[in-house]
């Protein structure tokens, strides 16, 4: 899979900033989705044990939702808006990874009302695995 950007060019899109900053690629993005990247590192704030924690893929999984909202807003000129979990819902964590690893989270709005979207999240292994998932009710808050 190749990433459209990488890197801290990214950090222009979310408000997250290292050491808590859980995506380091983008893949893709639709009208209502965005797919991520992250290669698990044992210098990951949310590492512990040889593996990246349950704190961890969830962040990641917001991250890549804060992604899409901030891709989104910065195509329609408007700035990066900042957005709190306000719910997680069916969190399913099959497996934790380790360092190494490469994950490919995909986010897809599936409702948005207000200043509230609805976000299904699904985080695999490059082999495919299925490793998390989750629906997420995110508050974005536009300056």
């Amino acid at each position: 899979m190749n990433s459209i950007s990488e890197g801290t060019d990214l950090q222009n899109y979310i408000p997250q900033r290292p050491p808590f900053f859980m995506i380091d690629k983008l893949y893709e993005k639709g009208d209502n989705f965005v797919v991520s990247g992250l290669k698990v590192s044992s210098d990951n704030i949310l590492f512990e044990d040889g593996q990246l924690r349950e704190g961890g893929i969830i962040e990641n999984i917001a991250q890549t939702a804060a992604l899409f909202a901030g891709v989104s807003f910065k195509d329609s000129g408007k700035e990066v808006p900042v957005g709190y979990i306000a719910g997680i819902k069916n969190l399913k964590i099959n497996k934790l990874p380790e360092t190494g690893d490469e994950l490919i989270t995909k986010t897809t709005v599936t409702n948005e009302l207000n200043n509230i979207q609805i976000v299904n999240g699904e985080v695999k292994s490059e082999a495919g695995e299925l490793i998390a998932s989750c629906e997420l009710r995110i508050f974005i808050k536009e300056s």
